[in-house]
């Protein structure tokens, strides 16, 4: 089965002090691993993405990102950009949409492929990848804590998470101050009674968030392509 993908990359990276879907990874933009990745899988038809539009079709023009449709302008909280950007699809309301935070640039093929086929089993409202939960979790109030969670039960959540098309518009038609409380997608289909299923995700899916996460994905993907440190060190120079 086929699907299109909802790139969103408007962020400001508050927490990184600069847009880290344009931050340089081994010589390229980070945003340019996650839609080459998608570019790569056979289950993605189209490539939608949410943010400056000049700055993305210039890096689809640089890097021939051949299924690239559109670029729509970011909201003010995540689920308003991703409700921009379900605005750009012109495909069936049965359409399988794959949402990815773009900043997740060591997002692989694989994983886009596992989350499609789950999708199209039809099984559930939503697909979504995730790891366990191996550190102790303990919920805490003003520095007390108040109680130790089941870590058996619990998921760490990734992207891309999968649903069809006109679901997800239909549960992102809700009022802007609902939109600002929701951290996933899956959680507004969760919100109106949708079913979520999880299928594992991958480790070294990390999302750049503060500037050690670079040193982390820089490490994954030296470890990935066999790229040799004196190699490495001529693309820094």
């Amino acid at each position: 089965m086929s699907a299109v993908a909802l790139v969103l990359a408007g962020g400001i990276g508050s927490r990184m002090g600069r847009p880290k879907q344009f931050i340089d990874l081994l010589g390229r933009p980070a945003l340019y691993y996650t839609l080459d990745a998608f570019e790569k899988s056979p289950a993605i038809d189209r490539i939608y993405v949410v943010g400056d539009r000049l700055r993305v079709e210039e890096l689809v023009a640089s890097a021939d990102i051949t299924k690239y449709a559109g670029c729509a302008p970011p909201g003010n909280c995540r689920a308003h950009s991703a409700k921009n950007g379900l605005s750009m699809c012109s495909e069936d309301e049965e359409c399988v949409v794959l949402v990815h935070d773009g900043s997740r640039c060591l997002i692989t093929p694989r994983l886009i492929e596992r989350v499609v086929d789950a999708a199209a089993e039809g099984l559930a409202d939503g697909v979504i990848p995730t790891l366990p939960v191996h550190d102790t979790i303990k919920v805490a109030e003003d520095g007390i804590v108040l109680k130790t969670l089941d870590r058996s039960s619990l998921h760490a959540v990734q992207t891309p998470q999968a649903f069809r098309l006109g679901m997800l518009r239909q549960v992102h038609d809700i009022p802007e101050e609902a939109l600002h409380s929701a951290t996933d997608d899956a959680s507004l289909i969760e919100q109106a009674g949708g079913r979520v299923m999880v299928v594992p995700g991958e480790k070294t899916n990390i999302k750049l968030t503060s500037p050690e996460d670079l040193i982390l994905a820089e490490a994954i993907m030296i470890a990935r392509n066999g790229i040799h440190r004196s190699v490495l060190h001529r693309i820094r120079s």
